[in-house]
């Protein structure tokens, strides 16, 4: 069955497991599931999502939660189109970090056709420069990425490393060698070229790395201007990859650990494969417990999230990346239009931001 007649049948089947899964008479989710809607313009998905069903989540809070439609509509106030490629480019945001003083991973070099460069200012444009970049850094382990991106799609984390002379990276984890011709090949511009940043690999903390050794573990801070004009954070989840897999993006199989922002606690985790909340306590590949877990910096990650927010340019919102380092939190990166289930994912009161974008309308 397809169309959306099959869209129907696959919904009903949801909302019935949920039921059984909360422990509730299908009938009354039913009923729970339209009044959630009618008042908010949200889904059936973003119901389960949220695990708004279940006894653990707090009554009333449902209707902190805003349509995609309110949602997008405040991010066009408090955040305006213009300056959003600001952070969107990667070589303008790391200049952006460098000028304003905000901690992040250094950049090593942007490779381009016709303008690339490295960090001393040399031409990075072709195969001969950058096989001489990498053997002056041989020995480094480095995180390339395309320009733009989302997901962590096509990001590689690897060590430089010279076999018979001819400089090649081996990958991260795993161990798989990669020369610089198909290195070249894995960063198309859409326009013919080649085009990727390399920046310096960050080494996290002991206690990001007991999470999971294989990933770059951050958290997922949302920040917004208070009425008083100063940056808050609102709501933040961790995420914690997978073993084997370097990015600890939900859409490679990440593991999202919502955070009490008061006291710093790692809650029960979910996953993305499912719509159902799994309540995941400890790594589903080596068994470290994770729920329970206080995040020793968690006041410092907040404090640099929201200096991120209170100095970069007509934004104010956004969901930062930060990664914890033994020197101190670092900016991974800054998402000016997060995906809006991540309020589902860790239950942060959207319904904030619509107030925020209304107030400064007004």
């Amino acid at each position: 069955m397809t169309g959306i007649p099959g869209r129907v049948v696959a919904t009903l089947a949801m909302l019935r497991k949920e039921a059984q899964l909360a422990g509730l008479p299908y009938i009354r989710l039913l009923l729970d599931v339209l009044s959630f809607g009618l008042r908010t313009g949200l889904g059936p998905r973003y119901y389960v999502v949220a695990g708004m069903a279940r006894s653990e989540f707090p009554a009333g809070d449902e209707w902190l939660h805003i349509s995609a439609r309110k949602y997008y509509g405040a991010l066009e106030v408090l955040n305006p189109p213009a300056y959003r490629k600001l952070t969107q480019n990667k070589v303008s945001e790391k200049a952006l970090y460098q000028l304003m003083h905000i901690p992040t991973a250094r950049l090593l070099g942007y490779y381009h056709f016709r303008g690339g460069f490295d960090a001393k200012g040399s031409a990075l444009c072709n195969q001969a420069q950058l096989e001489s970049f990498l053997r002056a850094n041989e020995g480094s382990r480095v995180c390339l990425k395309p320009l733009e991106g989302w997901g962590g799609a096509g990001v590689v984390v690897a060590t430089i490393e010279l076999s018979d002379g001819v400089p090649c990276l081996r990958c991260h984890p795993g161990g798989d060698t990669v020369g610089v011709t198909e290195l070249l090949s894995r960063f198309p511009d859409g326009c013919g070229g080649t085009e990727f940043i390399v920046e310096e690999f960050l080494q996290q903390s002991e206690e990001f790395m007991s999470f999971n050794p294989d990933s770059l573990n951050t958290v997922r801070v949302w920040v917004l201007e208070s009425e008083a004009g100063e940056p808050e954070v609102i709501g933040a989840y961790l995420r914690v990859g997978r073993a084997g897999v370097a990015i600890d993006n939900a859409s490679a199989g990440g593991i999202m650990f919502p955070i009490d922002i008061g006291s710093g606690e790692l809650l029960p985790g979910l996953m993305k494969h499912s719509p159902h909340r799994e309540f995941i306590r400890e790594h589903p590949d080596h068994h470290s417990k994770i729920a329970g877990h206080r995040l020793e910096e968690w006041q410092a990650i907040a404090r640099v999230s929201c200096a991120v927010v209170a100095r970069l340019p007509k934004t104010r919102f956004a969901g930062l990346d930060v990664a914890m380092t033994e020197q101190g939190p670092v900016l991974v990166e800054t998402n000016v239009s997060p995906d809006k289930d991540g309020a589902a994912h860790a239950n942060i009161p959207s319904l904030h931001i619509w107030q925020a974008a209304v107030k400064l309308s007004d």
